[in-house]
């Protein structure tokens, strides 16, 4: 049997492995961490036109995206997927700014909107606990910091063991959006609707101020190709995968949209609780009385274990991206170190415990000291920096669609984009056009527009501008350091050209569930 030449050290991490992913986990995997409720505000904020540009980007970006993701995860199934794939086309330089882009920007997502909206719907819901958890710092704090370990708990054990929580979030936040559905119409029926879907007409301002949300709500079919190693059968399963949970999430995007916009008056939508807000709204027009209270209170558990299930997938995927970065020279050779007993990479797992705790904190200082306990603008700036860092780690992952077709002609590609080299570039260029346009118009919104100097998100643009270019700055120069430290240990193996294809490619030792 073939195997890629590596070294000993990560033969020996990869024998942790165990093979755990069959088809159905991975569609619910993917499902729990495209369909994320932190941003349905967020998107339906800018109105009717958000229904438009959804349309429009699932059909230019979504499917395009997916065809990519199926043929990369097809023809290089390796664990840490996105991390290989940058590494093969470009080399350690490219591969470590992807991963530690890929990694952080997760932790700072688990500590920032993740935190922001499960509070929020829980003063929503359960009637402002203790005068309200967002008004009371050491209460934010506190709420946030159990949410995050919670999340890092889960990843630390065995993916065998806790695969149930992607499934079940899925499972969850689909029956929830499948619930507010009905509930819209009934409510509709009964008493009306306050909100419109008229002037969904396009304009270029809206475009600019939703494209980067609409990105970052897409993005996450290549997730689980992170765990490739831990799949029963990548090569068969990954291209189902992005079809089945691709049709899921435009409807699990596109029915609560139309809802919220439906049921929210367009002065009441606000970024952070537009969907929560809805959802109360619908339940009380339709039950009343104690019934709504009862279903509130599951509905907003429901809605923060729909939040946690989504930080906990994403630290899943990218924590193992992480750790077979620093294994491969990417970074320092102990992030690289995976639980014998467990099988996952504890180091990488606490450490992004450790980075969320701190954003979480820092964010609590700023709203309350300089926003005034004012979560929307606290949500807008926390949006940006997830955003940008997120969807800047893209910028050179779907470029190596095209090179790897050039670098390595023979791989075996069980699933391939169709059209040639020219349908590989027109996919790829679709893609980089959108994930470039998100990481600018994060970084400073309202560009090209005639608000380019004003407010951003809420928020004075000097302090907005500083907070996000620093922390991009930041992130840059880690990834930066950990190809520096790296490179006493860097992997430059290359993927077998001939003879060895992909679909005989197996990583020696990884056990079986």
């Amino acid at each position: 049997m073939a195997v890629l030449e590596t070294s000993a050290d990560v033969l020996a991490e990869k024998r942790k492995l165990r093979k755990s992913l069959f088809r159905w986990d991975l569609v619910f995997f993917t499902v729990a961490a495209i369909v994320a409720l932190d941003t349905l505000g967020a998107v339906s904020s800018q109105g009717s036109q958000a229904v438009f540009w959804l349309v429009v980007s699932g059909v230019t970006f979504l499917i395009p995206y997916g065809l990519l993701t199926a043929e990369l995860g097809t023809a290089f199934p390796v664990e840490g997927a996105v991390y290989e794939w940058v590494r093969l086309a470009f080399g350690h330089l490219a591969g470590a700014v992807t991963a530690v882009m890929y990694w952080i920007s997760n932790p700072v997502w688990l500590g920032g909107t993740l935190s922001v909206v499960a509070i929020a719907a829980l003063d929503t819901f359960w009637g402002e606990p203790f005068g309200g958890i967002a008004k009371t710092g050491w209460l934010e704090f506190l709420v946030g910091f159990l949410f995050i370990w919670v999340a890092v708990i889960w990843n630390i054990l065995s993916l065998r063991q806790m695969k149930w929580v992607p499934n079940l979030g899925a499972i969850v936040r689909l029956s929830l959006l499948a619930i507010f559905g009905i509930l819209v119409v009934a409510s509709g029926a009964s008493k009306g609707f306050a909100g419109t879907l008229s002037g969904w007409q396009p304009t270029s301002d809206v475009f600019i101020a939703v494209i980067g949300v609409l990105v970052f709500s897409w993005i996450g079919f290549e997730l689980s190709t992170n765990a490739s190693e831990e799949m029963q059968d990548p090569q068969r399963d990954v291209p189902r995968m992005v079809t089945f949970s691709g049709i899921l999430s435009v409807l699990g995007y596109l029915v609560p949209i139309v809802g919220i916009l439906l049921v929210i008056s367009p002065k009441d939508l606000v970024n952070v609780t537009s969907f929560v807000a809805a959802y109360q709204t619908v339940v009380s027009n339709v039950l009343g009385g104690t019934a709504a209270n009862i279903l509130n209170g599951v509905v907003g558990l429901a809605i923060v274990f729909s939040l946690l299930t989504s930080g906990t997938v994403w630290l899943m995927g990218a924590d193992r991206m992480m750790a077979i970065g620093a294994l491969a020279g990417s970074g320092p050779r102990a992030l690289g170190t995976f639980s014998a007993r467990f099988g996952t990479p504890v180091p990488v797992n606490v450490l992004s415990g450790v980075l969320a705790t701190i954003f979480l904190l820092a964010n609590v200082i700023v709203n309350h000291v300089f926003a005034g306990g004012n979560l929307a603008a606290l949500f807008g700036v926390v949006l940006a920096i997830a955003i940008s860092t997120t969807t800047f780690s893209y910028i050179f992952a779907f470029p190596a669609l095209v090179i790897l077709r050039y670098k390595y002609p023979n791989a075996r590609r069980p699933y391939r984009v169709p059209g040639g080299m020219v349908g590989a570039w027109v996919v790829m260029l679709l893609t980089w056009f959108y994930v470039v346009a998100a990481t600018v118009f994060s970084l400073w919104p309202g560009l090209f527009t005639d608000t380019v100097t004003g407010q951003a998100l809420g928020v004075d643009r000097a302090p907005f501008e500083i907070s996000v270019l620093v922390t991009m700055a930041i992130i840059i120069g880690v990834g930066v350091c950990f190809y520096l430290i790296g490179r006493r240990h860097a992997v430059h193996d290359r993927w077998p050209d001939e003879g060895a294809t992909a679909d005989r490619r197996e990583v020696a030792g990884v056990r079986r569930a």
